[in-house]
């Protein structure tokens, strides 16, 4: 199955392609890059969710041949007073379905949280206050505040397999009709 992506991060590729892989579906990923008007930081969910859809529309109409377009979007999410860095994948075909999965968040440390929610990017806030280059394309700030245990993959992978679950052809019966 060919399998546009929306991003050009390898660390979003490779959970991609693993998720499929994780129920059977041997996915052929293609990166493209995320479409040129997308904000920087998205806070809230719609705006996580926008980018994600925006994502996986954009790659969907940039790879002939796709059957799915998937977009990533990792943001700003407020639960419970707290402020969370949530990632949403969603899944568009070329039949105008859309399915959405969300993966596991995680408190964002209080001393980027201002900087965060000025619109600065989160990834930036903390290569800078960390100083290194390019966190996000790696581990993640997850995988720096966990020591490794859990990265930046894991929180892909687990949105995008929450994505594919309406699609598992046991569970189509229940989601579409016909």
């Amino acid at each position: 199955m060919l399998v546009a992506v929306g991003t050009n991060n390898p660390n979003k590729v490779r959970a991609v392609v693993d998720a499929y892989a994780m129920f059977g579906f041997r996915a052929t990923a293609v990166a493209v890059g995320a479409p040129p008007t997308l904000p920087g930081q998205p806070i809230g969910v719609g705006n996580v969710f926008g980018g994600a859809l925006a994502r996986a529309n954009h790659a969907l109409s940039a790879v002939a041949g796709a059957e799915h377009g998937v977009g990533l979007e990792a943001g700003v999410v407020e639960v419970g007073g707290r402020h969370l860095d949530v990632t949403i994948a969603v899944i568009g075909d070329r039949n105008g379905e859309v399915t959405v999965g969300v993966g596991p968040g995680f408190q964002i440390p209080n001393v980027f949280l201002g900087q965060v929610l000025g619109g600065r990017e989160l990834g930036a806030v903390a290569d800078e206050f960390l100083g290194r280059r390019a966190v996000g394309r790696r581990e993640g700030l997850v995988g720096v505040l966990t020591r490794g245990r859990v990265g930046r993959y894991d929180l892909n992978l687990a949105a995008v397999a929450m994505a594919l679950v309406p699609r598992l052809p046991y569970n189509r019966g229940l989601y579409w009709r016909g």
